[in-house]
């Protein structure tokens, strides 16, 4: 008896263990089902799932942030930036001068200018400086000394950004926009203003912006209304650049359209201050003023090869005399005579008087004479239409 059971140990331990399932199985009892129409099959084990392991958090991070850069470089390509040349001796002298906004369009008139030999800028912005606190940095004050280092034939000046603060005087503070604090304030504008007149320089004045915080939009519009009134009282420009970084509501945008009409972020995240984008915006509101005093051309206007200025400041006259035109060309909708960019910045004004020859309207309305019928068309009743 006992050497029976110990082959049956040695015949379990040679099956190995995957032996008894099946065993058991066996000695299972059929019910009903399986005796009328047999055994099930045994399913086949599942193939193993093989799991994709995941990437750590900080790559997938990095890949996010990427996308951005990657998008960016798919993107329509930017219009490359205009070569710089090398300045002529006397080139005109554009000194800028202001704060934080001042140092933004001084860049742009920069790279404006660049390729322009008879223009050169000069940047002397401080950021953090203003009309309120003469303390930390007086312009009315520095100016003199500042026209005399640098003799500039123009200067452009943007202020504004830093002056939302109480005023001090004699000890005490002045609130924003009350009467005092106005009172104090138009003093301190019109009285740079009148310096930059008595320099006997021209000037041009850049209003502010819209920001992103509506208070202080109310309050640029507040300033720029001061500008305005002191700048054309003491003989200077002033360029209004609201319009050029607000929607057709009148608020603040981050992005819009470009210099070249792209669509592109203009403003950092704070809603203050001027990406590079928005920086040559500021500069293409000021750059058309700046060159039409200085007389300074579009060096991409004149013909290869030609001296800068050498164009000539006079369309010629037109061959028809407009009154009598029956018929015009076509015209393409990137015509620059729409907006008057055929002819020089510089080029003085000749409006054209009355013609002396009296158009098909006047002759009609005058005389009641008709003009004669032209062959072929619908206004032409002669009869037979072939002349015979």
């Amino acid at each position: 008896m006992l050497p029976l059971r110990g082959a049956l140990i040695v015949a379990v331990l040679a099956t190995g263990v995957p032996a008894a399932p099946a065993f058991a199985q066996e000695q299972r009892p059929r019910n009903l089902l399986e005796m009328l129409f047999g055994a099930p099959r045994q399913q086949a084990e599942p193939a193993p799932t093989i799991r994709r392991q995941k990437a750590p958090r900080k790559q997938v991070r990095q890949r996010r942030a990427n996308q951005p850069a990657r998008q960016a470089r798919r993107a329509a390509p930017v219009a490359p930036a205009p070569a710089a040349v090398e300045k002529a001796e006397n080139a005109k002298r554009i000194l800028v001068i202001g704060d934080f906004m001042a140092a933004s369009l001084a860049r742009g008139l920069t790279e404006t200018f660049a390729g322009n030999a008879n223009a050169v800028v000069i940047s002397r912005a401080n950021g953090s400086s203003g009309l309120v606190r003469d303390d930390f940095h007086d312009w009315r004050a520095e100016l003199p000394a500042l026209l005399d280092s640098e003799k500039p034939d123009l200067i452009t000046i943007m202020l504004g950004g830093n002056d939302r603060q109480a005023i001090r005087d004699a000890g005490s503070g002045l609130a924003l926009r009350t009467q005092a604090w106005t009172d104090s304030y138009t003093a301190r504008v019109t009285e740079l203003a009148n310096a930059l007149k008595a320099s006997g320089r021209p000037f041009v004045w850049v209003g502010q912006p819209s920001y992103q915080s509506d208070r202080m939009s109310e309050d640029m519009v507040f300033l720029n209304g001061i500008y305005q009134a002191a700048v054309t009282s003491a003989g200077g420009e002033f360029v209004d650049v609201w319009g050029g970084f607000t929607d057709a509501t009148g608020s603040f945008i981050s992005s819009g359209p470009d210099v070249e009409g792209q669509q592109t972020r203009l403003r950092n995240s704070d809603g203050i201050t001027m990406t590079p984008a928005g920086a040559d915006k500021l500069a293409f509101f000021a750059q058309k003023p700046i060159a039409r005093i200085l007389g300074l051309g579009d060096p991409s206007l004149n013909a290869p090869g030609a001296a800068t200025g050498s164009m000539p400041l006079e369309a010629p006259e037109p061959a028809v005399d407009p009154a009598n035109a029956t018929h015009v060309p076509p015209v393409a909708f990137s015509d620059p005579a729409f907006d008057g960019g055929d002819g020089l910045l510089a080029a003085p004004g000749t409006p054209r008087g009355p013609s002396e020859t009296p158009s098909p309207r006047e002759r009609l309305v005058r005389s009641g004479s008709m003009p004669a019928p032209v062959a072929g068309r619908a206004d032409s009743f002669a009869w037979p239409r072939d002349g015979g």
